[in-house]
Parts: structure tokens; sequence; C-alpha cells
């Protein structure tokens, strides 16, 4: 079966809805159904959404009068025209297609403006150019019309670009905190494997639906990810092209065991409601180390482009970008709700586990930007004060809080060499303090002597 297409009479709205709910679509998740639906919008629907179509008041103004020269005079214009006229006389939202229109009646008809009538002092005026002029926002309206078909011009070049890495690009999937391209062609994965210096391809299969991996083989593109977001050398690698996103680099990943993780069912529709991190709780021993995470650390971060997983895995749940997962900071930590498709088995999955109480702990994974370290009760103390990038949010199911990335460690060993330099030169100080001391009171014995044997003389 083909997939759906927008009638003309179908808002946006009603059409995505009924897109992502035909049988044809559910072999996707929801992020891929989202992207295919809006890939089927009317074109001029599709640039909408980041253009204002409401006509000015001036070109209201423009239009109301026109139409009342129109009654008075019983000349110009068209019934097209004023028609035209009344939507702008209200303010009504044009569409993209009447917007070319009106470009290119203005474009046409501006020679009109040089007869006699068509400005006041002048025989005839207004004349039925002018009136028809004014029916479709008069000068204010061409100027408009001029300055949205160059929105419009790249509203739909953004269109096309986007079109073409949708079809392209399903989107990737995420082992073991690796994001790996999934494509849905075989020519796209090998041109992507051949861009990274490798070659071929490998399948997936997800929910039914065949996808292509750059690579022969799945640890081949694990191998060569990982080393594009360590931003280490890899094949192909050029160090002028900055195309790749590397930051991926110190990579930490932190669990809570939050006890009113929440999910909530109304319908079909499922939420997962909890906290990726806690504020100011201190964590178990991460290898040498205990942390607390400040409550100003995701300030500037809940706006990344952010997934929600299973065990900082796989396909993505949900994500900020759709709107799908939320968040939200609290005097707790970092609060999410993430909105589950009960038509993709794995969050089916996962709502089973949640339900029996399978899974019931949180984690997230990100990079540093700044933390800072102290040393209490004979434990070495990091704070994390600052997160740099926020990647995802997971129900997993392994142990609370327990392992540390290699940034952190590197950031600890910085920390405890810089400890240890303080540490010499203040014993090389209190060394040359107690010196000095000595020597004072060996010169002070010595002159104390002296002065005994010339008494004695």
């Amino acid at each position: 079966m083909p997939i759906p297409k927008q009638n003309i009479d179908e808002g946006n709205e009603e059409f995505i809805e009924r897109c992502m709910s035909d049988d044809t679509m559910q072999e996707y998740d929801e992020e891929q159904r989202l992207a295919i639906c809006s890939l089927q919008l009317r074109e001029e629907d599709r640039a909408l959404e980041d253009i204002d179509t409401k006509p000015t008041q001036e070109m209201a103004n423009e239009a109301e009068q026109a139409l009342e020269w129109r009654e008075e005079f019983g000349r110009g214009g068209t019934e097209v025209g004023v028609a035209r006229a009344r939507d702008i006389k209200n303010r009504a939202n044009l569409s993209i297609e009447t917007i070319k229109r009106m470009f290119s009646y203005f474009s046409r008809h501006e020679v009109d403006k040089k007869a006699e009538g068509f400005r006041s002092g002048e025989d005839g005026y207004p004349s039925a150019g002018r009136i028809a002029w004014g029916l479709w926002g008069g000068d204010v309206g061409f100027a408009w019309t001029k300055r949205k078909i160059d929105e419009i011009a790249k509203e739909e070049k953004n269109l096309e670009l986007m079109e073409k890495e949708i079809r392209a690009k399903v989107g990737t999937m995420i082992s073991n905190g690796i994001e790996l391209p999934l494509y849905n062609t075989i020519e796209e994965a090998q041109s992507e494997a051949e861009r990274l210096g490798g070659n071929g391809f490998h399948e997936h299969t997800m929910d039914g639906e065949i996808y292509y991996m750059p690579f022969e083989s799945h640890q081949q593109a694990k191998e060569v990810m990982e080393k594009i977001s360590n931003n280490e050398h890899y094949p192909g690698h050029d160090e002028d092209d900055k195309s790749l996103v590397r930051s991926n680099n110190n990579k930490e990943v932190r669990t809570f065991d939050v006890q009113n993780l929440e999910l909530r069912m109304e319908g079909d529709n499922a939420t997962v409601v909890g906290y990726g991190a806690v504020f100011n709780s201190e964590s178990n021993d991460l290898g040498g180390f205990y942390e607390y995470i400040s409550p100003g650390a995701f300030d500037g971060r809940l706006e990344d482009d952010v997934r929600f997983l299973i065990n900082h895995d796989g396909l993505p749940l949900a994500r900020t970008i759709n709107n799908t997962l939320r968040l939200s900071v609290d005097e707790k930590g970092l609060r999410y709700e993430a909105d589950l498709n009960t038509k993709v088995s794995t969050a089916n999955d996962l709502i089973e586990l949640l339900k029996d109480g399978t899974i019931s702990q949180s984690s997230f994974a990100f990079t540093v930007e700044d933390d800072s370290w102290r040393s209490e009760d004979g434990k070495n103390i990091r704070t994390i004060n600052k997160v740099s990038r926020l990647f995802d949010i997971s129900s997993v199911t392994f142990p609370a809080y327990n392992s540390a990335g290699s940034y952190a460690l590197r950031s600890m060993e910085q920390w405890q060499e810089e400890e240890k330099k303080k540490l010499d030169e203040s014993l090389v100080n209190e060394n040359k303090e107690g010196i000095k001391k000595e020597n004072d009171l060996t010169k002070r014995s010595l002159a104390e002597m002296r002065l005994k044997v010339i008494k004695n003389k």
C-alpha cells in the first residue's frame, strides 16, 4: 500500500495524525513516521511553518479602501480580486500559493500605475486600475509580497535539502554510547562508508524493516564512529574536515535508583516520568572517588537534542526535538517525561518491565565542561559544576552509579598531581624554614660560646 497523501481540504495536523496511524506506517518508529509524513505535506503548507503569512494592518487598510471605492464607483478589479481584498482586510493567513499569485499580479500590473487616474489629484481618480491594485493590498502589499517571496525561496531550498537528508538517512542506532548512522538505501550507506575511508554495508532489521549501515561489519562501523567521537584519526580522516561531530569525546554515564519512577497510562498512550540525575546526592565509589552533581550543572543544556533510550543503546523511544521527551530542572534534579509509542515493540517491552519493577533506574550520558575536587574524611570528592552536552536519558537495567569515564579519572589524576605539587612545595618551604631556624640556632649557640670564652679570659 502507498504512503498516504494529504487531501486538498485536509489541515496539516489532521493529515499528520491520519498518516502516522495508517497501517502502512506501522513498520516505522514514531520519529521515522513523523519524518515521512512531513514529507507528504503540500509544499506550501510545509513552508508555512517558518513564514508569517498574515497581511499587515497597512495592507488591510488599503484593501478596505479599495472595496469601498469599488462599491461607490462600480469599477475596478474582478471577483478574484474582491475575494483577495476580503482576506487581506480580515488579515487572514494566506497560503504560499496565494502569496505567489499576488506577487505575479503585482509584477504584471505595475505598468498600470503609469495610467491617468492612478494617483490622487489626477482626472478619473481612483481609476479602475488603482482600485484593482488596492484590492490586492496596494504598494504596501507589493513590498510585502516581495519580502515573502524571498523568504519562501529560502524556505523551499531548505526543505529540499532536508527532504534529501530525511529520504537518505533514517536516523541513528546507539550502540555502547556510539551513534551509528542508518540509511534507507544500500547506495547511501556505501557512499558514507567510502567518505569515511572504508567500503561496503551491512543490514539491520528492526520492527520488520531493513536498514543499511556503512561498512561491511557492525564492528567496523563501531570502531570508525568511536574514533570519530573521540576525535581520533581514522581511515579517511581529514584535519580540515569539520563536518563530523566529535563532541562525544569524554562521554560519561551516571545512573540513579530513583524511588518515584512513574509510568502513566491513558488509553494507548504511555508516559515515563522520572529523574535522570539527582542533585547533591553522593554517588557510590566510582573508582577512587565519590561524586556530587551541582544544581546548576544543566543550565543551558535542556535545549540539546536529547534521546530517551534503554541502556543508552538502540533506536530512540522519544526525543526532545519532536517534544516526545521533555526535560526540566527542579530542586531534586533533572526531571524528564518521555512519551512512548505503544505501536513500537521495544516501547511495549519497556512498559511491561516498568510495570513489574524489573526496571527501576534512570541514567544520563553527558560530557563535563567544569568540575572541582576536594578531599573530605579521607575521600576524594568530585563536584560536577557544568555539563557541556547532554546526550541521552535512559531507563537502565545495570547497577546504580558504579562507573566513571576516562575524563573523570584524568581529571582526578590532574587534581591529585596538583595537590601533590602543592604539598611538595609546602614541604620544601617548611624544610627551608626549618633549616633557617636551625642555622639561626647554631649561630646563636656559637655566639654564646664565644661570649663565655671572652668572659673566662
